[in-house]
């Protein structure tokens, strides 16, 4: 099959006014339902619309208990909170982690736009105070913390930047962004000696981009206070907002100010420490209103109609907003004042809590007190402040939610809450979303994943949109890839909201007994239906569906009973058949894209950023992408920028010869106390059976570095493939170190396949098919976080990529026979990276 030329980043001036968010108010234009705009010649099929613009689909019953809400006003809007840039707090001040596209990551350009054509359109940017303003305005420093800091009360302008580029991206698609200060009346301080000097004080050293000292008793954390004694007083506070405004004020992609998140365990009346150690007992409820008034009224003096955003004591909950932990709320004479609630539907209200069960078991609810909470808990914290709004006539915004991804039953409390929400004329941003790496595939997220090499709305994005009545899906399926007894469930997704249900027809090529070739995708969120499919033995046959203008690609179910005798007479298929057996993934380098989100197929010098599995690995619900979302938007965003898409004596490759250059990651979760059964994990661990397979060109000489890892980011452990002096090298490394190192040849320079496998008490390395070194080691239980192409990362520590290029690997549970391993290898060798037939 040729390789398909086009291009997924057109943004329609359709979807543009849809988003318009003019003036303040807290809201852009109410969400339209509409298709989407006529693509560009040569553009892939627009996501499944209604035909016509349709009117929102009627809500569900509202509980007993729900009053009747008002109609939805204009300027109610949605988004997600582009979490990243605050993300390097834990190493700043002490340490020089705080690295750009490492420690923390700034929400890219394509992300922006992918939202805004999804209709998401109002979001918010946390962001950290002390990079923002790494020294406070009342600061007495020397000469040489000011030239190694910055100047007292002076923006960072490199982090300043950062957020204009965040703010350019919204108004270039008529979207607007909350400022939020994401800092819970707290900020992170250097101990500055009486002559204004820091002791160990170092110098940021690229690519680090903050001072940092070598003592860490030098490093306390203020908290606001307005007690004598207090290190954290109103001006600063003041000062901050003001620079901010002066800056942003006017910026067509600024959505408003977002004073502080959280403040939570303020001081207790005459003190000027968190009152944490007492569960709050006793906190002064007045020390944030003195603060926020100060804030507000030095904005006022710049500002005088911009939309402010202002938090509650208490973590700022829904169900806290009353007199009894806001008794200075609501404030007076303050024009276009939103008042900011976080709302989740788990038992502390933290957004932390995944496992429905475990939850339950907990037997308390935050804001109800010692019951187990319900579907309804979401929407009953909700209901306290919109009825706390409705008596005071106030504004509220729901700045902070989510939806657990892994159980239907938190899906339902979260439509509740959601629904209850937006019919009340809220607007809604989610947790949790963004480029870092750490919010993908989270409990709770609103990341785009890249599955069938489209980008895939996640779960929440359908949830919202048919709340909002929006018409737009996508079709996806998944099942497994063979069976050589019986039959196979394979299950169509509709990613997004189908506001009338959609009707599909699959049939086979090659025979075969389905259960049902007619399926109906029902109206809703999320919608799915799912068929079984037996093949005839010996046979592949090629499924495919019709009855949409856009539907998951044609899947191959392979029946074959002996894969390894079959590639006599179809290597391709054997090979296929043997990963359909184990479940295992394969990313194919011919098939890189240049991004997961506005992108399209790599050309020659293009950047690779997304990479979808084309074996068995994915499902919808756990997809095994192979992306980089690192940001690389501006000529200053520091190093580890993607591989380029090279071809090379016919052979395609994501190509890391350039300097600075990362890799590729595919980010699942590991299992906790409690988290304890997530759907998104990776298919092994460290002990457990499992292969790699690589074809790769490695650069001449004695390089060291990465060409395949399986690890824990802030772990030691990991299974990798590598280059070490120029020579091939499998290793095993466990929690406390003990592991195995074997080492092969060095390779020649053009293509060749290496290959890995670990079973209980055996390890193998080969290379060119040929085994060049065996272990026979018990590893340690240690799960895997990532699998990475081209690089690695070990207690958050970069491990550089080998120089070369790779050109396809897959990988997957189990510990195949050598001879299916040589039929893989042969496959590999034969077709990874070359185009398609």
């Amino acid at each position: 099959m040729r390789r398909r030329q086009f291009n997924q980043g057109a943004v329609s001036a359709a979807v543009l006014s849809l988003l318009g968010c003019g003036g303040g108010g807290g809201g852009g234009e109410a969400p339209a339902v509409v298709g989407v705009a006529p693509p560009p010649p040569g553009a892939p099929p627009p996501p499944v619309t209604d035909a016509a613009p349709a009117p929102p689909a009627p809500a569900p019953a509202p509980t007993p208990a729900e009053p009747p809400p008002p109609p939805v006003p204009p300027g109610v809007a949605m988004g997600t909170n582009f979490s990243g840039m605050e993300w390097a707090l834990g190493g700043l001040r002490s340490s020089p982690r705080t690295r750009h596209n490492i420690d923390f990551t700034v929400p890219r350009v394509a992300l922006v736009r992918e939202m805004a054509m999804n209709r998401f359109g109002r979001n918010r940017l946390p962001i950290q105070w002390e990079m923002l303003q790494p020294m406070l305005v009342d600061t007495v420093a020397d000469a040489r913390a000011r030239s190694l800091i910055g100047e007292p009360g002076a923006f960072d302008e490199r982090y300043a930047r950062f957020i204009d580029r965040v703010f350019d991206a919204h108004a270039a698609v008529g979207a607007r962004c909350i400022l939020d200060l994401h800092n819970y009346c707290r900020y992170k301080d250097f101990r500055f000696q009486p002559d204004g000097s820091v002791i160990g004080l170092r110098a940021a050293e690229p690519p680090a981009l903050y001072a940092w000292t070598d003592d860490p008793a030098q490093v306390f954390t203020r908290i606001f206070a307005t007690a004598p004694g207090a290190t954290l007083r109103p001006a600063a506070f003041a000062d901050v907002w003001s620079r901010a405004a002066r800056r942003w004020k006017d910026h067509p992609g600024f959505g408003g100010y977002g004073l502080m998140n959280e403040p939570h365990d303020m001081p207790r009346v005459g003190e000027v420490t968190d009152s944490s150690d007492t569960e709050s007992v006793g906190q002064d409820l007045m020390i944030w209103p003195t603060f926020a008034q100060a804030v507000i009224g030095a904005i006022r003096a710049i500002d005088p109609a911009g939309p402010i955003y202002l938090s509650g004591n208490s973590w700022g909950g829904a169900m806290n907003i009353g007199p009894e932990h806001n008794p200075a709320w609501p404030l007076a004479g303050v024009e276009n004042l939103i008042y900011e609630v976080h709302a989740y539907v788990d038992a502390f209200n933290n957004g932390n809590g995944f496992d429905w069960d475990l939850e339950l078991a907990k037997g308390f609810t935050a804001g109800e007190g010692p019951v187990p909470m319900s579907m309804d808990t979401g929407l009953r914290r909700m209901r306290i402040a919109t009825d706390w709004a409705s008596r005071h006539g106030t504004r509220l915004a729901l700045c902070e939610t989510g939806m657990p991804v892994d159980d239907p039953r938190f899906h339902e409390a979260f439509r509740r809450m959601a629904e209850h929400t937006w019919r009340h004329g809220i607007e809604i941003q989610t947790w949790i979303g963004g480029s870092h790496w750490a919010a993908r595939h989270a409990g709770i997220n609103h990341v785009p994943a890249w599955h069938q090499h489209r980008t895939q709305e996640p779960l929440v994005g359908g949830m919202l949109k048919a709340i909002a009545g929006i018409g737009q899906a996508v079709l996806f399926d998944d099942g497994p890839g063979g069976s050589a007894s019986g039959p196979v469930t394979i299950t169509v997704h509709a990613r997004g909201h189908l506001a009338s249900p959609l009707p599909l027809r699959v049939r086979s090529d090659s025979g075969g007994r389905f259960s049902k070739t007619a399926l109906l995708i029902p109206a809703g969120a999320n919608g799915r239906d799912s068929y079984e499919f037996t093949p005839e033995p010996g046979q592949v046959a090629i499924l495919s569906y019709e009855g949409a203008a856009q539907l998951p690609p044609p899947r191959r179910v392979y029946g074959l009973v002996d894969p390894v005798a079959h590639a006599a007479e179809s290597l391709a298929d054997a090979a296929m058949a043997i990963l359909a057996r184990y479940d295992a993934s394969l990313w194919n380098l011919a098939d890189a894209w240049t991004d997961g989100v506005q992108g399209r197929p790599a050309d020659d010098g293009d950047p690779v950023r997304a990479v979808a599995d084309s074996g068995f690995g994915s499902r919808v619900g756990s997809p095994m992408e192979m992306v980089n979302t690192l940001n690389q938007d501006g000529p200053d965003m520091g190093p580890w920028r993607p591989p380029v898409w090279r071809i090379v004596a016919g052979r395609a490759g994501a190509d890391g010869a350039d300097p600075g250059c990362s890799g590729l990651w595919c980010r699942k979760l590991v299992p906790s106390s409690t988290y304890p059964r997530p759907v998104n994990v990776q298919p092994y661990g460290l002990a457990d059976p499992h292969f790699v397979v690589a074809v790769l060109s490695a650069p001449p000489g004695t390089r060291d570095g990465v060409v395949f890892e399986a690890s824990s980011a802030r772990g030691a452990w990991h299974a990798s493939l590598a280059l070490a002096g120029g020579r091939a090298q499998a290793q095993w490394r466990g929690p406390g170190g003990a592991g195995v190192t074997l080492a092969g040849p060095q390779p020649p320079g053009q293509a060749t396949v290496w290959s890995l496998r670990q079973a209980p008490g055996a390890q193998v390395l080969r290379v060119d098919s040929a085994p060049v070194g065996s272990a026979s080691a018990r590893l340690e239980v240690a799960p895997f976080e990532f699998l990475r192409i081209g690089w690695g990362l070990l207690q958050l520590e970069p491990r550089p990529g080998f120089g070369g290029r790779v050109h396809g690997l897959a990988t997957g549970r189990g510990s195949p026979s050598d001879a299916e391993l040589a039929v893989l290898e042969r496959h590999l060798l034969a077709s990874a990276g070359l185009p398609r037939g």
